[in-house]
């Protein structure tokens, strides 16, 4: 069968997100009539990497699995790229043309010669491009494009300027250089700093705070999981594990990617993940109660997957911990099924090499323990000493382990309960554990658990522990989430209640140290309660995707926290 085709790749200028392709098809010398089957990708120069196609799944400039159904009359064609209103045919996002040199490969199957590539790809000229018109790309419209005086009061919309488009303490220093003083007797000012020295030396007295303009927004797509890992890249929440394949989220489109399968790790459970700045590396978790000691790497850049060696890996396990120290991933604890672990190992990537680390002087084993990279070393606190978490013995210590030295340091006497299925994050000088569940010796079996909703702060530089506030916290949970948001610890849901019946929650809160304070996450728009959930800080956001509510979800949410203002009250 021989194949011509004159294309012509062009885009409106209303910027509809479709790009026009017309053709001519000829088999055997004569023109084709009828319905031809067509599949199409968007390619890099060399033909090696997919930016699009039809079926918005295959890469590498492969053929895509599914075909689109176009009418051929005398020879000739048209269809719209990206007119997801046909079947077979994704959408065709705007940010596929920051793709330099970009080719449309095109394959056609008249039904009876099969599928064949039609040749050469045709190149996409800068008409394509007008599809970045319909947005300002970020950071283009800088102060200097702006002319003097064009942003005037009458182009500000009413309710524009929101308290989190304010600069910290504007309002408060605005105010103070016209005089505290001259404000009437009575007078409510509010001000982002929980101990305003300026309001406080004025007279003023602290009355409360406020929380201010939290909002959830709904998030769909994926395939339900509970039991997956996640990493935040810095663009997308990619989550793996618990099924086959993984998905990426990218939250300033609200659209998910289904990630490469081809020689990713065998599907698994509760596997460890880690992000390096390039890769994600996940490794161990369980299958069928089948533990692993193997793992892979993904670079979501070329959507590939590279093996982790077992060459001096640790032994199979799971429920470990895992950080990343900036060129190493280190893993310890966890079970194997027989018992717990004490020992662990790190992976460095860039050689593919295992390099065990010293047990001398770690904490006993365990598993269900939680693990933090302080900028230096690896605290682990917490844990269950068991493979059967009925009869067990929960921990309330930990210790601190140096790659630089392969030395293990102890920690002081934690001043909270033992526990485990908690949670911990990294303030950038404190690891905070909050959460959990232990056991009640005075219980009744199948009951004796008891819940926890208080939490600690471990100080590293000064190995001392302070206790968190309770007034106001979230009630008592375990296997929920927390991220740490640069000012605020922030948990979210979880088990209430463990066992006979599960009792499951969509309630937060937000910890400050600074004021050693909670403050609830609003509920409007919050997603179904659930535990197990994957959650990542965006930058500007929590991300809770997946868990269960007695069986698996493929919904979340993206929470944006609002500030907690102080009121401060004119005598």
């Amino acid at each position: 069968m021989a194949l011509m085709a004159a294309t012509v790749p062009r885009a409106y200028a209303q910027v509809p997100q479709t790009l026009s392709y017309q053709g001519k098809i000829k088999v055997n010398g004569n023109d084709f009539n009828g319905a031809g089957q067509f599949k199409f990708a968007l390619v890099n120069a060399a033909g090696s990497q997919s930016y699009w196609s039809n079926d918005g799944v295959t890469v590498n400039g492969t053929e895509p699995v599914t075909a689109v159904a176009v009418p051929v009359q005398a020879g000739l064609y048209t269809v719209l790229l990206g007119d997801a209103t046909l079947p077979n045919m994704a959408a065709l996002p705007a940010g596929v043309f920051k793709n330099g040199e970009m080719r449309l490969r095109v394959w056609f199957n008249d039904g009876t010669n099969g599928w064949q590539r039609m040749s050469p790809d045709q190149r996409v000229a800068a008409v394509g491009y007008a599809l970045m018109a319909e947005t300002v790309p970020d950071g283009s419209l800088t102060s200097a494009k702006l002319a003097d005086g064009a942003v005037t009061s009458s182009k500000i919309a009413a309710g524009a300027v929101t308290a989190t488009a304010l600069a910290p303490q504007a309002v408060v220093t605005s105010l103070n250089e016209a005089g505290f003083n001259a404000l009437p007797s009575g007078t409510t000012l509010i001000s982002k700093d929980s101990n305003s020295a300026s309001l406080i030396n004025a007279g003023y007295t602290s009355v409360g705070n406020i929380n201010a303009g939290d909002s959830w927004t709904a998030i769909t797509g994926g395939a339900a999981r509970d039991r997956a890992t996640a990493v935040w890249t810095g663009t997308e929440m990619m989550v793996w594990g618990d099924s086959g394949g993984g998905w990426r989220y990218n939250p300033t489109t609200n659209t998910w990617k289904a990630m490469n399968t081809v020689n990713q790790p065998a599907p698994r459970n509760d596997a460890l993940a880690v992000w390096t700045g390039t890769e994600m590396i996940v490794w161990g978790g369980v299958t069928d109660l089948a533990y692993q000691n193997t793992g892979g790497r993904y670079n979501p850049t070329t959507d590939t997957w590279s093996t982790v060696g077992t060459a001096n890996a640790p032994s199979a396990r799971y429920r470990a911990s895992a950080v990343w120290t900036g060129n190493a991933m280190i893993v310890w604890g966890g079970v194997d099924g027989t018992a717990a672990l004490g020992d662990g190992a790190a992976f460095y990537p860039e050689t593919g090499i295992w390099a065990t680390i010293s047990k001398v002087s770690a904490p006993s084993a365990r598993q269900l323990h939680t693990a933090v990279w302080s900028g230096a070393e690896m605290i682990v606190w917490g844990g269950v000493n068991t493979t059967a978490l009925s009869g067990q013995t929960a921990y309330a210590d930990g210790a601190r382990y140096n790659p630089a030295t392969n030395i293990w340091t102890g920690m002081a006497a934690s001043n909270t309960n033992p526990r485990f299925f908690h949670t911990a994050v990294w303030t950038g000088s404190e690891m905070m554990v909050w959460g959990g569940q232990s056991k009640d010796p005075a219980g009744p079996t199948g009951a004796e658990f008891i819940l926890f909703n208080s939490g600690s702060r471990y100080n590293a530089a000064g190995n001392t522990w302070t206790a968190m506030s309770v007034s106001d916290a979230v009630p008592a949970r375990m296997r929920h989430t927390a991220v740490w948001s640069g000012n605020e610890m922030i948990v979210w849901g979880g088990y209430t209640s463990p066992y006979n019946p599960a009792v499951y929650t969509s309630t937060g809160g937000r910890y400050s140290p600074g004021a050693n304070s909670w403050t609830a996450a609003g509920l409007t728009g919050v997603p179904a309660a659930r535990a197990m959930q994957n959650a990542v800080w965006s930058g500007s956001e929590m991300i809770i995707w997946g868990g269960t509510s007695g069986s698996e979800l493929n919904t979340g949410g993206r929470y944006r926290p609002g500030q907690t203002l102080y009121l401060y009250q004119r005598p």
